[in-house]
């Protein structure tokens, strides 16, 4: 582990800003995803590369963890009532040694976070075999009996992805933004959709990301998505 790189990602300024998801069906929202921000302009403010710097400096852990905790320490959590916090992690974070008494630590801190926080999986190539690790399923289990939640994201993008879907039973499964761009216009993509939608009924709820026009939105309503996130449906702001 790089010593330099570890004093730097500890004594790095960062905020959290949260994007809402929108309940289609009730038109209101029900969570909010919490995402990374450096104001001081740490790696030109490039999120992906400041946790790829992390991880070949042996960091990521320390990087990942500061995130969760900053982006439940910012926000509100208290005032939720059927609301959920979103906030990405990484499998390999999930893994570490440390992150068992890291979410002990979480839920001493903020006793409000109870059923509130959705840990959703950050997928990357260099992470792939760890979904296979037994070790891996183990924790995510142990994850759902501490009362977190569990996300997978960008369905749709990956092969893997509908094993992921079967193996690990997300409470919630987020569909790539490939679907939302002119969903309108794509039979395929709907049909698509559909299946989707008819496979979660009773087992998960289904998220549409990337909503960025009105008629894409509209056709998400027709299709009977219930949730929906997006810059059209509100952008990430602080709190």
């Amino acid at each position: 582990m790089s010593i330099d790189m570890l004093a730097r990602i500890e004594n790095q300024s960062i905020e959290s800003v949260y994007q809402p998801m929108w309940n289609l069906n009730h038109w209101k929202v029900f969570g909010y995803e919490a995402l990374l921000r450096f104001p001081n302009g740490f790696c030109n403010g490039n999120i992906e590369k400041a946790f790829e710097l992390a991880r070949e400096n042996g960091c990521l852990y320390e990087l990942d963890t500061k995130a969760i905790r900053h982006a439940i320490s910012c926000f509100p959590i208290d005032r939720l009532k059927e609301e959920l916090l979103f906030i990405n992690i990484y499998p390999s974070t999930i893994l570490h040694k440390n992150f068992e008494n890291f979410i002990h630590q979480l839920q001493k801190n903020f006793p409000h976070i109870e059923e509130k926080v959705v840990f959703e999986l950050s997928e990357t190539d260099k992470e792939d075999s760890i979904w296979d690790l037994s070790e891996f399923k183990e924790k995510i289990a142990i994850i759902k009996e501490y009362g977190f939640r569990i996300a997978i994201d960008d369905i749709g993008k990956g092969g893997a992805s509908l094993r992921k879907i079967i193996e690990f039973s997300p409470q919630f499964i987020k569909l790539d933004r490939y679907f939302a761009n002119n969903l309108h216009k794509s039979k395929e993509k709907q049909q698509m959709v559909a299946l989707l939608l008819q496979y979660s009924k009773q087992k998960m709820e289904l998220i549409l990301e990337g909503v960025e026009k009105n008629k894409d939105l509209a056709q998400a309503i027709a299709l009977n998505i219930p949730f929906a996130q997006g810059y059209l449906l509100g952008k990430p702001e602080t709190i």
